[in-house]
């Protein structure tokens, strides 16, 4: 019951109102996507050419707005405005949140493949041999000591730029997901629903790229099945993240930057492997082993907010009146 209480003031609306809003999101959101993915992007990258390919490879990335987009329209159709948009950006307040969004995912990516080389021995390859020799065929003019001097120093850089370098494409799903299903979500559910289902969804909307083989592959058994499942749980389980940070802080902007730290993050430690790693074991965190400190990290943020409902600024303001 206290829970309840809180959470009807995260935003008070008409429950019809929000069914809509929500119904018209996720419409448009998958609609969109969906559509041209199936329709237009499938085509051409299965054509075989390689302008072809990359002009969808570009296509797939553009996609990613598809969820703010949507936002965007349920705002407009349903008259909703910016209101509630997380656009904030509150860091004195919230500085756990900012920071575990700056370094908290790749800290998360570096101990899950820690643990998968730690049990995958045998895969770890510190020389990078496949990494090194590709970077020659590709027409690299540097030695194999200074081609791997070259990406460890690429590396160290992105543990601290990784949140921003690929901040608009990570926006484009954050302002969608967190920023405007998971609050209608909330009020109607409750924190654990909320979080269960956003990511879920979040992860189901992958399903055309992944039986498409851009993510996990082709060669896999239970193809497309078990990689639409797999996208679908490893979106909750880092939805429970950016759902905590986003709904304690109040603003996307945290989200944001985990989620792009992730997308920058997840393949760099395949470079150091002698097979390129599974994405269904490791050691990107998508795998079921380097995946582990994401999902307790996701356990201990879903508890703590059952524990600790959202209390809205109106809330917080009454309060203190």
């Amino acid at each position: 019951m206290a829970e309840e209480k809180k959470r009807k003031l995260v935003g008070i609306e008409d429950p019809q109102i929000e069914t809509k809003r929500i119904s018209i999101f996720l419409i448009a959101a998958f609609g969109i996507a969906w559509i041209a993915e199936l329709g237009v992007i499938r085509p051409m990258y299965q054509s075989g050419d390689v302008d072809t390919v990359k002009e969808a490879v570009n296509m797939i990335s553009s996609m990613m707005f598809a969820p703010a987009f949507a936002a965007l329209i349920s705002r407009v159709l349903t008259k909703e405005g910016l209101l509630h948009s997380g656009f904030q950006f509150n860091f004195a307040k919230h500085k756990f949140c900012f920071l575990f969004g700056w370094f908290g995912t790749t800290a998360l990516t570096f101990l899950g493949a820690i643990l998968y080389f730690v049990i995958f021995r045998d895969n770890y390859d510190a020389s990078m041999s496949n990494f090194v020799q590709t970077a020659i065929d590709n027409g690299s003019e540097l030695d194999a000591v200074n081609i791997i001097a070259n990406f460890k120093t690429t590396l160290l850089i992105n543990v601290f730029t990784a949140p921003v370098l690929d901040v608009i494409n990570s926006f484009g799903e954050e302002w969608g997901w967190r920023g405007y299903l998971l609050p209608k979500l909330y009020r109607k559910f409750g924190t654990v629903p909320a979080i269960l289902i956003s990511g879920l969804i979040s992860g189901l909307w992958y399903a055309p790229l992944v039986s498409l083989g851009y993510y996990y592959g082709t060669g896999y058994s239970g193809y497309p099945f078990t990689g639409i499942l797999a996208m679908c749980i490893f979106g909750m389980v880092t939805g429970c993240i950016y759902s905590f940070i986003s709904l304690r802080s109040g603003s996307i902007f945290p989200a944001i930057f985990a989620h792009s730290a992730v997308n920058v993050m997840m393949s760099q430690a395949a470079y150091f492997t002698l097979d390129g790693g599974n994405f269904f074991v490791g050691p990107a965190p998508t795998g079921i082993i380097a995946g582990i400190p994401f999902m307790i990290a996701a356990v201990v943020f879903m508890l703590y907010l059952k524990k600790h409902p959202v209390v809205s600024s109106n809330d917080k303001d009454a309060q203190e009146a």
